[in-house]
């Protein structure tokens, strides 16, 4: 307790300065300096005040946001027990309570429902209890716990969003996911970043295997319509063969020349200048000089 006291006469005194000292030269360019300085003085008193009442009640503040959803389901059963008693009595409205409280959960999509957003609230309960357990980060006067944010439920479990302070960091929370996922009843746990700031991550608590549960796939419905027997078995496979030629069926075949190009007509290879010469000179050798033409033999 002391030192909540001290740390909120240091987070007054200094939020005290900083706003008189920031308001007196505002103030005096439109009033007297007597009374700009008053002024400056009554508005630094007044933030003092607040900053310190904030940091003497952040513990118990953040107690409260920890317990935000029981709280606020509380109050709002509170209201409607209110709301009824002048109606119905105390008696008859605390009748109608439990039965408001009672009935959904025989009521399957209720019930499925509120177990969900239920474990939501117990997951944060349980995270809490890891942050005081492990993880932690170091501050300038001690241990300095993660602040537990939201958490809505998912098709395997729940998904947390927490903001890490200190020096815990991301690497640090993932090197326990094993301890965490213990701590809250689950089967696995991963985090991840949630943002782009690096204190600003998300934590994905599994209890349920959805990939193990049974999932409909209408693959009877996708074949209803065809006739199995109007394809060939292709598992079919010869003794004395390899394999079956799906290329037997004419279409297909034609389709196969058209890409291959067989049902072109074929070209003549090109052939170099160099080569057309050689060929040339080969052949006018081979059919011998002609008469009056100065032959030249080709060894020459």
């Amino acid at each position: 307790m002391g030192s909540a006291r001290r740390r909120a006469k240091i987070a007054g005194g200094l939020a005290a300065f900083a706003v008189a000292l920031v308001s007196f030269p505002v103030a005096v360019l439109a009033m007297e300096w007597a009374t700009a300085l008053f002024v400056a003085v009554a508005l630094g008193a007044a933030a003092g005040l607040v900053a310190a009442v904030l940091t003497l009640v952040w513990p118990v503040a953040r107690v409260a946001w920890h317990w935000a959803g029981e709280l606020a389901l509380l109050g709002a059963l509170i209201t409607i027990y209110a709301a009824l008693a002048v109606w119905v009595g105390p008696f008859g409205s605390l009748a109608m309570v439990a039965l408001l409280v009672g009935v959904p959960w025989f009521i399957a999509p209720a019930n499925r429902f509120l177990n969900r957003w239920g474990w939501c609230m117990v997951t944060r309960h349980r995270v809490r209890v890891a942050s005081d357990a492990f993880m932690e980060g170091k501050g300038v006067r001690g241990s300095v716990r993660p602040l537990i944010l939201l958490a809505r439920p998912t098709e395997s479990g729940e998904r947390v969003w927490l903001w890490l302070r200190g020096d815990l960091t991301l690497d640090d929370l993932q090197g326990r996911l094993v301890e965490l996922s213990s701590v809250c009843w689950a089967n696995s746990a991963d985090a991840r970043l949630a943002g782009k700031k690096a204190a600003y991550v998300v934590v994905d608590v599994h209890r349920r295997d959805v990939l193990a549960e049974g999932v409909t796939v209408p693959v009877s419905a996708m074949l209803d319509g065809i006739d199995p027997d109007s394809y060939r078995d292709m598992t079919v496979v010869d003794e004395d063969d390899e394999g079956i030629d799906v290329t037997d069926d004419p279409a297909v075949q034609a389709r196969l020349d058209e890409l291959t190009g067989r049902n072109r007509r074929e070209r003549k290879p090109r052939q170099s200048r160099a080569d057309k010469a050689e060929d040339a000179a080969v052949e006018r050798h081979t059919e011998g000089p002609e008469e009056d033409d100065g032959f030249i033999p080709a060894f020459i």
